[in-house]
């Protein structure tokens, strides 16, 4: 009788034992599914790349990353070339300084300001046009970054699209206005100025 009492006695401490160990195994593999929980919750999400044109942009400008993505982004949805003719635009607008501040008074009363250098009196017709596609802003400032890109941008885009030019005569009429650049190329022959040679030789450069 006593060897069964003993063999009872070892089945049943046998049984605890392994209880005990699933348990404990339970225990630890609920732990390590907290752990790798805690760590998936606890990981940053992976930044999105960013535009390599943007970098570019940033780097030639040493503007935030903010603004040259902006910058970019309009360039791209008015179809403007950012290094063809966007930024030599403005690089000989603001001496190569790229500053949003910048001014000039002309010899007849109007006033250039900002990056595009947006002339007072064009920069009326501009506004408009960008209040008619619901274009919005915090100030219509000129010299304000964000209205100064999409008011420039959307200048370039207009004498690229509405009077099909490029080139020397897309610089030289952005310069001169269309009808100034028409009286000086009838006048020499050519689109050509020392204005649009100047933006023709960043733009070579912004390109290599």
């Amino acid at each position: 009788m006593r060897k069964y009492i003993i063999v009872i006695f070892i089945i049943m401490l046998l049984t605890t034992i392994g209880i005990n160990k699933v348990q404990s195994n339970l225990i630890e593999t609920q732990n390590n599914n907290n752990e790798i929980q805690q760590t998936i919750k606890l990981k940053p999400p992976e930044p999105e790349p960013i535009n390599p044109d943007t970098l570019k942009v940033q780097q030639i400008t040493n503007w935030d990353l903010e603004i040259a993505t902006y910058f970019v982004e309009e360039a791209n949805a008015r179809n403007v070339n950012i290094f063809e003719e966007a930024l030599p635009i403005a690089h000989i607008e603001t001496g190569g300084t790229y500053r949003f501040n910048a001014s000039n008074t002309n010899t007849n009363g109007s006033t250039d300001g900002g990056l595009f250098q947006l002339n007072s009196t064009t920069y009326k017709e501009i506004v408009k046009q960008l209040k008619a596609q619901g274009r919005e802003f915090d100030s219509w400032d000129r010299n304000d970054p964000y209205v100064n890109i999409a008011g420039g941008i959307y200048w370039i885009a207009y004498l690229k699209d509405k009077h099909q030019l490029e080139e020397h005569k897309l610089f030289t009429s952005y310069n001169r206005g269309v009808t100034g650049a028409k009286q000086y190329a009838n006048r020499s022959g050519t689109y050509e100025t020392k204005y649009s040679r100047k933006v023709m030789a960043v733009r070579d450069d912004l390109i290599k």
